[in-house]
């Protein structure tokens, strides 16, 4: 025997390598003979770490089984795994947090840090990857991983740690006047409803946090058809799919009987029409009427007639000062005197005007001038500015609780105004954080608002070829104590050079200009539609 066995000792791994590669063909052949096409619904992975939610592909193996697998790349890509595949011995290691998994093909035994645990089916090999049963995440991984591992195998959705959602679910009630659609939220958000598209409800939840996938709902509610939802990284939206019978709506919050201390309750009811016995075919063309309570509805019957504009700065308050010497102050002026003839001439409304000149106006009087004047919108302008020159864009705020610490600070740097009017109030004392700044007059306006910031971000956004910012949030001491809706609008950055340079062309103002007067007329066109009653 010893003579054997160093007389073969060279030969053995050539034998040993041929036998395993012809273990390979036949269990590749075998393997092949097995369906592995793509099942229909993949599996929805959200991560709470960042990651962008994404569709993995699930396998069905055999067709007289339920059991779906995923392969062992997609598997360790989603979980950061360290992995390493033998493949004369046909083995797989994950290395996943602390724990080791060894996978063997074609047995359902899985070797936890070296101690065998029994899956219900068996590892396979299909078109050069290796099939992990879905079921090891389940039951294997999740009770042993780091991070909070969920599977819902009814929706196929895999959550990867523990994301801070405020709106953790949503649920139907069907009625004889309608149906409602009620979203659980941990705290109470800011909102806006937009119906602009028939057949459509879109509903932008600010600061909201949700999982896409679990709050999506396919099939029909009542007058729902679907729900869909996406999250970025500021806000939460949700698409509702509406039925033709749906003739109004109405979206409220209201106390969450079960979590008295700290869930809410966000409504979106559906009221039913009646419908003619022979369908109109063109349902593209109807829109829906929002049901506003009395107090709204006195507000959207009043038509768009006075805007007060109001040019941010002026006098000793310089605002923000490009390096080249351009003054916001003046930057402000021009445009709001230019947006002041076009909104004449063009809308036929009356503008009011917070200064006309180089002086200064203190905040609270800005406010003061557009109430007495009996403004029904209020639009300051102003410049941004940052310590780096690569910041640029434009975006639009309403008055609301800075969500951000950059919202925050561009709140403090506006504010700052303030000293040039003795006031003895630091801009830090005018922190929002804690609803300080929240002002229960504007307060009556936030939808409006919100909804007059959404139209001229998306109207600029046509016109202007710079960064769209987006809408945000903050606490404006100029929008304080305003009877209107009002929004603060920062055109660009007068510390980007190149914005600097546009900020003096008088073609790129114009544009500034059309695209507000564009988001005023469509404002003023869906008002008076409102308060006439029609859809």
């Amino acid at each position: 025997m010893p003579m054997k066995r160093t007389g073969s000792f060279r030969k053995a791994p050539i034998a040993a390598a041929a036998i395993a590669a012809w273990l390979c063909l036949v269990s590749a052949a075998g393997s092949f003979a097995r369906s592995s096409d793509p099942v229909r619904e993949p599996l929805g992975v959200v991560y709470a770490d960042g990651r962008q939610t994404e569709d993995i592909k699930l396998y069905r193996l055999e067709h007289d089984s339920n059991e779906l697998c995923l392969s062992g790349y997609d598997l360790a890509r989603i979980f950061k795994a360290t992995k390493y595949w033998n493949p004369g011995a046909w083995k797989l290691t994950l290395k996943i947090d602390i724990h080791r998994y060894l996978f063997t093909i074609d047995t359902r035994v899985v070797m936890v840090d070296g101690k065998p645990i029994l899956m219900r089916v068996p590892v396979r090999y299909e078109n050069g990857s290796v099939m992990i049963p879905l079921e090891f995440i389940g039951e294997i991984l999740a009770s042993r991983s780091l991070d909070k591992v969920e599977l819902d195998e009814k929706r196929l959705v895999l959550t990867i740690g523990s994301p801070d959602y405020n709106v953790t679910g949503i649920t139907f009630e069907d009625g004889e006047d309608g149906t409602r659609a009620v979203l659980a939220l941990t705290e109470e958000l800011l909102y806006h409803v937009d119906s602009e598209t028939p057949g459509l409800l879109r509903l932008k939840i600010y600061g909201g946090r949700l999982n896409p996938l679990k709050l999506a709902t396919a099939g029909e509610h009542g007058l729902f058809i679907r729900v869909r939802a996406e999250q970025t990284e500021r806000d939460a939206y949700l698409f509702f799919g509406v039925k033709r019978a749906a003739a109004r709506f109405r979206v409220e919050f209201e106390a969450d009987p079960g979590a008295p201390d700290a869930g809410k309750r966000l409504v979106i009811f559906l009221e039913k029409g009646e419908l003619p016995e022979i369908p109109d075919v063109d349902f593209a063309g109807k829109r829906m009427l929002e049901i506003l309570d009395d107090d709204s509805r006195a507000r959207a019957q009043v038509p768009v007639r006075i805007v007060a504009i109001d040019p941010g700065h002026g006098g000793i308050d310089n605002g923000k000062v490009s390096e080249s010497g351009i003054m916001e102050k003046n930057v402000n002026l021009d445009i709001a005197g230019m947006l002041r003839e076009r909104l004449e001439e063009e809308l036929g409304v009356e503008v009011v005007m917070t200064r006309t000149g180089d002086e200064l106006i203190p905040l609270g009087r800005r406010a003061e001038i557009a109430n007495s004047r009996g403004a029904d919108l209020f639009i300051s302008i102003h410049c941004n500015g940052w310590f780096h020159p690569d910041a640029g864009g434009f975006e639009t705020f309403f008055l609301a609780p800075a969500r951000t610490e950059e919202e925050a600070r561009l709140a403090r740097e506006e504010n700052a105004s303030l000293r040039f009017e003795n006031s003895g109030t630091s801009p830090e004392e005018l922190d929002d954080l804690d609803f300080i700044l929240w002002d229960m007059v504007q307060n009556e306006f936030i939808n409006e608002s919100s909804e007059l910031a959404e139209m001229v971000q998306r109207e600029l956004s046509k016109v202007l070829e710079i960064r769209n910012r987006g809408v945000k949030q903050a606490g404006f001491k100029v929008l304080r104590g305003l009877r209107m809706p009002a929004v603060l609008f920062e055109i660009a950055f007068l510390s980007n050079p190149e914005e600097e340079k546009l900020l003096q062309d008088p073609l790129f103002r114009l544009n500034v200009v059309k695209g507000i007067v564009a988001a005023v007329k469509r404002y003023q066109n869906r008002y008076n539609r409102r308060g006439a009653g029609g859809n």
